[in-house]
């Protein structure tokens, strides 16, 4: 029988066949015959749920999950046994103990003696092995079909009720010990261990699944029982068989085997994070070996990542086969190596994107130069057709050949299982042929950094290798060069849209141009800061008044003359105003780029501020101040603002102040706009179907000659510290003689900048929907609402996290306790991962589909610059949710929902009473919400 030692990235090895035959077998086969007998006459009603055609997967009540795929005719069964126990799971003075496990499992149980285990696999026919990864371990036998509950009587025997005999696990330890010797001895196994360890610095992917000699001799019977205490329970068991078998039985058996198995209260392991790589890292071996080796890696991304599949097309056509750029360029063209290969290692965390080549040290600097160039260019230029199409298709051909075989199929359900919970292959296939050409280029630009490279050699001793971290530097300075070769220095590489270029012209104006030729419209942003922040009590109002009066005509146009020149267009153009910033937006069709880059040209440099426009203006303003009195979640929003943001600009009105838009002139609105208007301000965006050189020289022509302003003093709302919390509940009803109540409870949250917005948006998203558990729980379940949300607001300052409710009066303070219950909760119990995925899918998804637009392509574009962002944010922001873990989101429930520091408000059918009984968090009467100790709360 192997054993074998599994990870990605790196040649399996196989060490010498360890077989051992003992006694006679008739026994055993007696037991099973009635054993299956007994399970084939006792139903155990465990219902089998399809999930693809064919496919199963059940969970017993344990813990242990099942999957199983019928595969009729084919007379051949694989039987596998997968458990959540790997090297990474391991303790430092545990190194190596998971692969000797594995070595053990085999070495005889209380019913049979060592070699009996792989004897009666053997003696029907089949076969029985095992291997270990980083993340788990898997037995697995295949056999002829109708001895299949045979093979998953005998692995649950061996897994469930090994001996671990002291004389056996001495024994074995010697064989393990040599193989860790002959991993040593290979120079690509030596080369790759190093590139790991150099790679990782804090994660156990940068340890070998094998241990040390050092760990592996100190590894007593006493370890391996704690392990198996801690590892091998039900909740960590998935059982996997494919073949020609029929699903209701196989399930009975494994709950005969293993459903009587007790749940398992063993905390999981917590994995280290490993660190971002800020700078490049090389190494070099020397070794008895003949031949030099080159081996560098980019940081990657976890398989359950939304580049993953990407990442594997874009490694395809750099590197998979004599079609590859790697190969063609390297070994064909240039003569500088033997061998070129690489591979995305797409594992449970964040893996590698790795590349080796064999080859004459004296080449090791060229070769590695020309790698580099190869590799960047995949960032400032598109795939062809041809490669993506190739990539593609041998992607799917060898997912597809592993499938032939029963063995295949069960290691890619099990995989699929552990790495992403959902067994079904066809989603991955489904990812790889969505990549497009935009995607590619996307993920390139976000992994593929100079400063994010390790490199290093194996070589023979003696051999000089000139390479240090002077030279390497020089190296990817050189590659990066030559990769953007024929590229226009404007091209923003690493921005998340693509075809993105950024200008800066004499007087400041940043211009930030994306092409897109695929449909003939234009937009255009002009962004300035401004808005609520910038504003106080006494001009409270006047940036959304100067968004609206803006486009009302210039010192050209009347604003009937701007309209319909606009109309003739077939465009549209306007003002916004927001918490940070205001402006001018336009959207046209792409043939009057130039004249709508005019148009918001005048607009921005000569307004006309108009009285008469003004007077028109004003009362609209008023009455949509009106109307918000008259919403009840309008109100309750300004009275939260107020009262979470008390002495920041953020806690003023939104829509200003009746004061401030009844008695602002048009004099006050005009000096207010001058201070704020500057070309150094000024962010221009422009996305669609232009020439962005041509874009330029527009801008230029137009903007041009406006001059930057003398330095003034700091405007308002230029530097502005954050309020406090709220010392306190913070209570207050607003009764209205409506039908309804509309409640607010809310805390101080974070920022756009902070490390801690990933988190929290995943926790307001879990909370949030139709299917999160606020309307899960207090609406499908309780009926207690009929309209309720979480929130989680980011602005530069600060922000805010909380819950909006609408309900009846009669059902407030009840609604009030299960909002307090559900939030009390997330601070105690981490989300499930079925929940996790599905809030972070849930970002993802919204914020790429928010992108569709070329309007919100300019504006992404135009904020990201101007809140110093960067136009990389969207990748930065979609690796940043795909990290954030059950635990993260829990240390943010704990920091950020304080239960006596919050601000509640109440709109609507109210007693009055209420205002002045201040309620608590209902923590003595909720059963479900626990009390918090304030250590665990992060204050």
């Amino acid at each position: 029988m192997t054993h074998t030692i599994e990870q990605c990235g790196a040649p399996q090895r196989t060490p010498d066949a360890r077989r051992e035959t003992g006694c006679s077998h008739r026994f055993h086969r007696l037991f099973f015959f009635l054993f299956l007998l007994c399970i084939l006459m006792t139903p155990t009603y465990v219902e089998a749920l399809e999930i693809a055609p064919h496919l199963h997967k059940n969970k017993l009540d344990n813990g242990l999950t099942v999957l199983v795929k019928e595969t009729p005719g084919t007379k051949v069964a694989t039987v596998q046994l997968w458990v959540k126990a790997g090297s990474i799971y391991e303790e430092k003075h545990e190194a190596g103990i998971t692969h000797l496990i594995e070595h053990m499992i085999f070495k005889g149980t209380p019913t049979r003696a060592p070699g009996e285990v792989a004897g009666a696999i053997e003696a029907v026919g089949g076969q029985i092995n095992a291997y270990t990864s980083y993340e788990y371990t898997v037995y697995h036998a295949t056999l002829s079909s109708r001895n299949w509950a045979e093979a998953m009587e005998v692995l649950t025997d061996a897994v469930l009720h090994s001996n671990f005999d002291a004389g056996e696990l001495e024994r074995e330890k010697k064989v393990v010990l040599e193989e860790i010797r002959m991993r040593k001895d290979r120079a690509n196994i030596a080369l790759f261990q190093e590139l790991m360890a150099q790679a990782y610095t804090v994660h156990p992917y940068r340890l070998p699944i094998s241990g040390t000699a050092e760990s592996v001799s100190g590894i007593s019977r006493e370890d391996i029982l704690r392990y198996m205490e801690k590892h091998y329970h039900p909740g960590n068991f998935t059982v996997v068989v494919v073949g020609d078998v029929r699903v209701q039985q196989v399930v009975d058996t494994v709950h005969s085997l293993m459903g009587g198995l007790p749940r398992s209260d063993a905390q999981p392991s917590t994995i280290p994070r490993e660190p971002a790589q800020k700078a490049t890292r090389l190494f070099a071996l020397s070794e008895d070996v003949n031949q030099t080796q080159l081996a560098l890696a980019f940081p990657g991304s976890a398989f359950k990542g939304q580049d993953a599949a990407i990442l594997d097309v874009m490694t395809s056509i750099l590197a998979s086969g004599e079609t590859s750029r790697l190969y063609t360029r390297l070994r064909n063209d240039k003569g500088l190596v033997y061998r070129i290969d690489g591979s995305a290692f797409t594992p449970r965390d964040p893996g590698l994107l790795e590349f080796t080549a064999t080859l004459e040290a004296d080449k090791v600097a060229p070769a590695l130069e020309e790698t580099l160039t190869e590799i960047f260019r995949m960032k400032h230029s598109k795939v062809s057709d041809e490669e993506l199409d190739r990539a593609k298709r041998n992607l799917e051909s060898d997912f597809i050949f592993n499938l032939e075989r029963a063995e295949g199929q069960a290691r890619v359900l099990g995989s699929f299982e552990f790495l992403t919970g959902d067994p079904r292959e066809d989603k991955y296939l489904e990812r790889v042929r969505a990549v497009s050409k935009e995607d590619i280029q996307r993920v390139a630009a976000f992994y593929l950094k100079g400063e994010h490279l390790t490199v290093g050699t194996i070589a023979p001793f003696g051999t000089a290798l000139a390479l240090n971290q002077a030279q390497l530097a020089q190296i990817i300075a050189k590659a990066e060069a030559a990769a953007t070769l024929g590229q226009p220095a404007s091209q923003v590489s690493d921005a998340y849209l693509t075809g993105v270029h950024r200008f800066q012209l004499k007087n400041g104006i940043r211009l930030l141009v994306r092409e897109n030729h695929e449909v003939p419209t234009v937009s255009i942003r002009a962004v300035l800061p401004g808005g609520l922040r910038s504003e106080t009590e006494t001009t409270n109002g006047a940036f959304a008044f100067i968004s609206e009066l803006l486009p009302k005509g210039t010192q050209r146009l009347s604003a009937e003359e701007l309209a319909r020149v606009v109309a003739n267009m077939a465009g549209s153009l306007g003002g916004f105003n927001g918490k940070n910033t205001f402006g001018v937006k336009g959207d046209f069709l792409s043939r009057f780029t130039s004249e709508g880059l005019g148009l918001v040209r005048d607009v921005l440099l000569t307004p006309a501020f108009v009285p008469a426009e003004a007077e028109k203006i004003r009362p609209e303003l008023l009455s949509q101040l009106k109307n918000q009195e008259d919403s009840l979640p309008g109100l309750a929003f300004k009275e939260f603002n107020k009262r979470l943001f008390m002495g920041h600009p953020y806690g003023l009105n939104t829509q200003g102040s009746e004061t401030v838009i009844r008695n602002f002139t048009v004099a006050d609105l005009k000096r207010l706009y001058e201070e704020h208007a500057r070309p150094e301000a000024l962010v221009l965006a422009v996305a669609g179907d232009v020439d962005a050189e041509k874009v330029r020289e527009t801008v230029e022509q137009l903007f041009g000659a406006w001059h930057k302003t003398p330095a003034e003093k700091p405007q308002a709302g230029e530097s502005v510290l954050p309020p406090d919390v709220p010392s306190g509940p913070d209570i207050v009803s607003i009764p209205r003689d409506k039908q309804q109540v509309h409640i607010i409870i809310g805390f101080v949250g974070t920022t756009l900048n902070s490390e801690d917005r990933y988190g929290l948006e995943v926790l307001d998203t879990a909370l949030s929907g139709q299917s999160g558990r606020l309307f899960t729980e207090l609406r499908d379940k309780q009926s207690l609402a009929y309209s309720l949300s979480s929130f989680s607001l980011l602005g530069l300052d600060t922000g805010s996290f909380g819950i909006y409710l609408g309900t009846s009066p009669d059902k407030k303070d009840e609604a009030i306790k299960a909002v307090w219950q559900q939030l009390y909760r997330v601070m105690e119990e981490p989300l499930s991962e079925e929940e996790l995925a599905k809030a972070k899918n849930v970002l993802v998804s919204n914020y790429e589909l928010s992108l569709q637009t070329r309007g919100n392509q300019a504006m992404e574009m135009a904020l990201n610059e101007t809140y110093g962002l960067g136009q990389d944010f969207g990748n930065r922001y979609v690796h940043a949710l795909e990290q954030v873990d059950a635990q993260t989101v829990l240390a943010m429930a704990r920091k950020y929902i304080r239960p006596g520091n919050y601000v509640q408000v109440t709109v609507g059918a109210t007693p009055l009473l209420d205002a002045q009984e201040p309620e608590a968090p209902p923590q003595a009467e909720a059963e479900a919400a626990p009390a918090i100790p304030s250590e665990k709360i992060g204050e």
